[in-house]
């Protein structure tokens, strides 16, 4: 699960790309000492009011964004917008502060002033922005029952008992006979839960038409018959990717055997039944209409294929030639789940997936871990494949897969352990283990039922800190890539390509201090270390492995745990040795002279 400073940076990277196109940096009278770094605040705490309105009222961005009167003269309110859907005339102000601070008392008592002010329609005490409005708010105010709602959004927890203690009074001033005013603190977990939740997969919801079928109703109700491919082709087209939340693969596109599956569907409609193993769906409830048995239609909530996704998907991409002739049928197995507490529909989806060729990580999909993530990372504009998907194949600066996932994890997320912490029981986890096992069984990564797998996707991973690790992985995979082509001598081209993951561990190691940042983002100044670090390493990594090249070639000791644990201590103990060299020569040095001078002047 994502920590405090990695739900802001989400909260923040959500922010920046939604509704800094429309929330322009503001120049005016009184800034000219502003630095960037407070425009960018300024930006972004008018983006959140903005998002607040997205939040509180479901509207789109772009209508909130226009919402903003944020301002001089705004009387504390940051947005405003008339729910009419809800009868509310919604207030915001907002405050992005990455360390959680609230609105203070001041701020506080601003906005209940200038509530009070619009209440009297006081309207020249107010900037622009808000008397651009005031078709809006004169409409709310003179709606009979309308609820002024006055919204605190910040990134904290909760805002100060004095602030409270006022807002409580005006509300019970204005509500002493009727209920007209309310107010809500929403701070860090209300906003992100805003975020995720608008991320979650959609439900479908839908009806089918099955002809010559037939059912059981114990030990759990299940249907099966023939359902036109013209249909599907209609459920795939009306529903999308939602169709199969439950598979372990979205459609992969025009490939192998789906090409064939398309031209089948439309050159021999009449055998596609009997050519076709069908697909499987699962849903949350069926109930079938008062039909025959050679024709009826059943109604289905929260329904998925969990097997066939290539087969529908094939089918829907014929349908783009040209209509499908209507003698074009599969068979369809439907069965009902109810809310999936026994994990009956994983049972099923992954039961009916063995029976054809898949891979390993293809039943990682399974996995409700996965999908938070994919949640996490698309509330910050970040796109996770972890299904296998046409899509998936393009490599993207915003956007990476579950295996890229799990070698930068195995690469970057572990600690190089010593020999002497190696003999702790119980074993602790070694970085080494895991770049071995890339270099040797990448697939062993991850495969579901191994021990390797959870330990790099546990429940508490967050979706910053993995796409944090891809991107940092990605640059420095990068330069041993580029360092390898440029590399003319034989034993140093193998080094650089069989030891990348070796080498990536040890910068790990002496860059905790990018590692650890709870930031989607790597900046300039992290590159600039990860690159001097990299080059620094590989080259003591290298002198440590000359003296086997005569032994044994790069590739084999890169992938064998009885050769790349020694090495690793042995890197280690030069490391080390570097280390209290270095110490030793500062100490002979002193102190820098700054230093000196500040602590002369603290002695004084």
């Amino acid at each position: 699960m994502p920590t405090r400073d990695e739900k802001v940076a989400q909260i923040e990277a959500a922010l920046r790309g939604r509704f800094f196109a429309n929330v322009p940096k503001v120049v005016k009278a009184g800034r000219e000492g502003w630095t960037e770094d407070q425009h960018d605040l300024d930006r972004l705490s008018r983006a959140l009011a903005a998002y607040a309105l997205v939040g509180r009222c479901e509207i789109d961005d772009t209508t909130a964004a226009g919402a903003i009167t944020d301002g001089s003269d705004d009387g504390g309110i940051d947005a405003l917008y008339f729910d009419r859907t809800g009868n509310r005339l919604v207030l915001v102000q907002s405050k992005f502060k990455r360390t959680g601070t609230a609105p203070a008392q001041e701020e506080v008592l601003k906005t209940i002033n200038g509530v009070k002010a619009l209440r009297a329609r006081q309207f020249n005490k107010f900037n622009l922005a808000i008397r651009n409005r005031l078709d809006e708010i004169e409409e709310a105010f003179d709606t009979p029952g309308v609820r002024l709602e006055v919204l605190l959004v910040f990134l904290g927890d909760a805002i100060g008992p004095h602030a409270t203690n006022d807002l409580n009074a005006y509300r019970d001033e204005l509500n002493q006979f009727t209920q007209v005013m309310d107010w809500q603190a929403t701070g860090l977990e209300p906003v992100f839960g805003w975020l995720i939740a608008e991320q979650a997969p959609a439900t479908v919801d839908d009806q089918i038409t099955l002809e010559n079928w037939s059912g059981i109703t114990t030990p759990r109700k299940a249907f099966y018959g023939q359902i036109s491919a013209a249909a599907l082709a209609k459920l795939v087209e009306d529903n999308g990717k939602a169709l199969f939340e439950r598979n372990i693969r979205h459609y992969l596109g025009s490939v192998g055997v789906n090409t064939a599956i398309e031209r089948t569907v439309r050159t021999r409609p009449g055998d596609f039944f009997y050519l076709n193993n069908g697909i499987t769906a699962v849903a949350e409830t069926i109930t079938p209409a008062a039909g025959t048995s050679q024709k009826c239609t059943f109604g289905f909530k929260r329904l998925s294929i969990v097997n066939g996704a290539q087969t529908a998907g094939a089918i829907f991409n014929a349908t783009l030639a040209g209509n499908i002739s209507p003698d074009a049928k599969l068979l369809v197995t439907l069965i009902e789940i109810g809310n999936g507490a026994d994990d009956i529909g994983l049972k099923i989806t992954r039961a009916r997936n063995h029976q054809n060729v898949v891979r390993g990580v293809d039943f990682a999909a399974l996995d409700p871990n996965q999908e938070r993530l994919r949640q996490e990372l698309a509330a910050a504009g970040i796109t996770y494949f972890y299904r296998q998907s046409a899509e998936a194949r393009a490599r993207r600066e915003d956007a990476f897969t579950l295996e890229e996932a799990a070698i930068a994890m195995a690469c970057l997320a572990f600690k190089i352990r010593s020999a002497a912490e190696l003999l702790q029981h119980p074993r602790p986890i070694n970085a080494v283990d895991f770049v071995v096992t890339a270099k040797k069984e990448i697939g062993r990564l991850w495969e579901q039922d191994g021990t390797l797998y959870g330990q790099l996707f546990p429940a508490t991973l967050s979706g910053v800190r993995v796409c944090r690790l891809v991107r940092i992985y990605r640059f420095i995979d990068r330069i041993l890539a580029d360092t390898e082509r440029s590399e003319n001598g034989y034993y140093r081209r193998m080094f650089f390509r069989h030891g990348r993951y070796f080498i990536m561990a040890f910068v790990a190691l002496r860059s905790v201090d990018v590692m650890s940042k709870s930031q989607l983002e790597i900046t300039a100044a992290d590159e600039t270390l990860l690159s001097q670090r990299t080059n620094e390493l590989s080259e003591l990594i290298y002198s440590a492995t000359e003296p086997l090249q005569t032994l044994k070639g790069y590739l084999a000791i890169f992938r064998n745990l009885t050769d790349a644990q020694p090495l690793a201590a042995s890197v280690l103990q030069r490391l080390a040795e570097d280390d209290a060299r270095r110490l030793a020569t500062q100490q002979l040095q002193g102190p820098p002279q700054g230093v000196q001078a500040a602590d002369t002047e603290k002695r004084n």
